[in-house]
């Protein structure tokens, strides 16, 4: 099939690119300057260093606020597009010649799609992996002791053909994938459902390979025997690196491409897996998310200007922006304390602004 793109849908694509840039432009400023003040007052005032190394911790950082704000981004740059077209009675000559509320809206709806997708599978990445390099970088420069959370008691769950293993460990040392005095607890499932404890083995240290752990000077302690000294011994594993050593990180902190495979170690674990799951399925939801941010700002500019009004009518689109913003934060809130599902908080918010929008939009146009 041949699809023929009219030269006004893409002029009108192109009026839109250009309102997405003026708006990447000034929160991109934004977000540059208000944390390199941040970053200067953190860390600037514990430690010599200069105002370009400041700077480049911010860009570090930049990559992943700016695809937190893509929302705004997309409602600011459509609404300064579309503005700037009623302003300039485009959108007078478009209507009068019988070009549809629909066929406008269709460039916005398009691009919004495509920058969603690569916001979630490019942009993301990347700023998950400069977001990593900036805390490291920070530590390093604060002399943060990154001991204490590696000092944190550990528990792991492990569910087996016949029960289930509880690891239970004093400290992790992340740099070579161990556990320092671990114990895992052998439990078997009875056929009343109840678990029985079956044996308890000890050890001084248990290094994660590949599929088992590597354990030094073990001993397995059984209910009612006498200890046994196992000296060096191996134990099949189902966790991997990520269940055990990303358990702490933050949700921000994880690739899109990286949070399936941490989110199923983490469940073959035992692991609280919510935080990870609402921010896989927030990732999702972004093409929805800037479509309904898009929405919202043709919404609010299709009033014909020479009807009057049309400037209250984009400052009430900024104003339900923020809105939706704040619904969909606490919805996020609710997701992570476990009260709501992680794809109800998710998708919830972009869903309903988008029909909602829909709807206006159709009865503006089709009465």
């Amino acid at each position: 099939m041949n699809f023929k793109i009219s030269r006004l849908s893409r002029y009108l694509a192109r009026q839109i690119l250009f309102g997405l840039l003026v708006s990447a432009g000034i929160v991109a400023t934004i977000i540059i300057l208000v944390d390199f003040v941040e970053q200067s007052r953190s860390i600037g005032t514990r430690v010599d260093i200069s105002a370009f190394d400041i700077l480049l911790l911010t860009l570090m950082r930049a990559p992943l606020l700016l695809e937190e704000t893509l929302p705004f981004i997309f409602l600011f740059g459509v609404l300064f597009a579309l503005f700037r077209l009623n302003r300039r009675s485009e959108l007078v000559v478009m209507r009068a010649s019988g070009y549809s509320a629909w066929r406008i809206v269709n460039p916005a709806i398009v691009i919004s799609l495509v920058l969603g997708i690569l916001g979630a599978t490019l942009l993301n990445p990347v700023g998950s992996s400069l977001n990593a390099q900036f805390e490291a970088r920070r530590d390093a420069l604060t002399n943060v002791d990154t001991e204490q959370l590696q000092a944190q008691q550990i528990w792991l769950r492990e569910t087996t053909s016949d029960g289930f293993i509880v690891i239970s460990a004093g400290q992790l040392e992340e740099n070579v994938r161990e556990l320092l005095q671990p114990a895992f607890h052998f439990y078997n499932t009875n056929e009343a459902g109840t678990p029985d404890l079956d044996r308890r083995v000890s050890a001084e240290t248990a290094r994660l390979t590949a599929g088992f752990w590597a354990l030094e000077g073990a001993v397995e302690l059984a209910p009612g025997a006498e200890p046994v000294e196992l000296g060096d011994i191996s134990l099949p594993t189902s966790i991997d690196r990520q269940s055990l050593f990303e358990r702490i990180r933050s949700p921000r902190g994880v690739s899109f491409w990286d949070l399936p495979g941490l989110i199923a170690s983490a469940e073959s674990a035992g692991l609280a897996v919510e935080r990870f799951e609402l921010r896989w399925q927030g990732l999702l939801t972004l093409p929805l998310t800037l479509i309904a941010a898009s929405l919202i700002a043709a919404a609010a500019t299709l009033r014909l200007y020479r009807l009057g009004g049309a400037a209250a009518f984009a400052l009430t689109g900024g104003a339900a922006g923020f809105l939706v913003y704040f619904v969909q934060e606490v919805l996020y809130t609710l997701g992570e304390n476990g009260t709501l599902p992680p794809l109800t908080a998710a998708w919830a918010a972009p869903l309903l602004t988008t029909l909602l929008a829909l709807a206006y939009i159709a009865s503006t146009e089709d009465g």
